[in-house]
C-alpha cells in the first residue's frame, strides 16, 4: 500500500535522526513465506529471564562447588521449579526471573537465600526442632490428671 506524503516525511525524519545499527549477533531466522517466523528460532535466539536466572543460579552453585548432578526442573506452567538435591529447599522461579524458596519461612535476599538453600534450611529446622523440645515438657505438665479438690467439711457432716 502506498504512503500519504506525510507517513513519507515522517519516516525520512526518523531514519535521519536514528543512527544506523549493527546487525544483532545473534542470527535470526527470516519470516517464512506465510509471513510468520519459526517460534522455536526466536524462542531459542532470545533466552527468558527465567533461563537467564537458572543458569545465574547455576553458575553460583557451581563456583560454590555444590554437586548439580541431581539438579531437576520441573515446569508447573507459569513456574519452574528446581530441586538441586535430597534436602535442599525447593527453589521457585518465576516469568519475570523472580525467585523464591518455598521452604524458608523468611529471607533478606532471594537470590542469596536460593544459593546458601541448604545451610538457611539446615538452621531452620534446628531452630524448629529446638522449639519443639522446649514445648513439649510444657504440654506434658499441663496433661497431667486432675488433682482431687480438698473435702470441705459442713456443720451437717460433723
Amino acid at each position: 500500500m502506498g504512503k500519504n506524503k506525510q507517513q513519507a516525511a515522517t519516516e525520512a525524519r526518523t531514519r535521519k535522526a536514528t543512527p544506523e545499527v549493527a546487525e544483532p549477533a545473534v542470527a535470526v531466522e527470516q519470516p517464512k513465506p506465510n509471513g510468520k517466523a519459526d517460534a522455536k528460532t526466536i524462542a531459542a535466539a532470545t533466552p527468558t529471564k527465567q533461563d537467564a536466572t537458572i543458569a545465574k543460579l547455576k553458575e553460583g552453585w557451581t563456583a560454590k562447588g555444590v554437586n548439580l548432578d541431581k539438579l531437576t526442573i520441573k515446569d508447573d506452567g507459569k513456574f519452574k521449579l528446581l530441586i538441586v538435591d535430597a534436602g535442599w529447599p525447593t527453589v521457585r522461579i518465576g516469568a519475570s526471573g523472580g525467585v523464591t524458596v518455598m521452604e524458608l519461612k523468611s529471607y533478606p535476599d532471594a537470590f542469596t537465600a536460593a544459593m546458601e538453600g541448604l545451610d538457611r534450611y539446615t538452621k531452620q529446622q534446628a531452630r524448629e526442632a529446638k522449639q519443639a523440645a522446649a514445648a513439649a515438657p510444657a504440654v506434658a505438665t499441663k496433661s497431667a490428671p486432675p488433682v482431687a479438690a480438698p473435702e470441705v467439711k459442713t456443720k451437717a457432716a460433723a
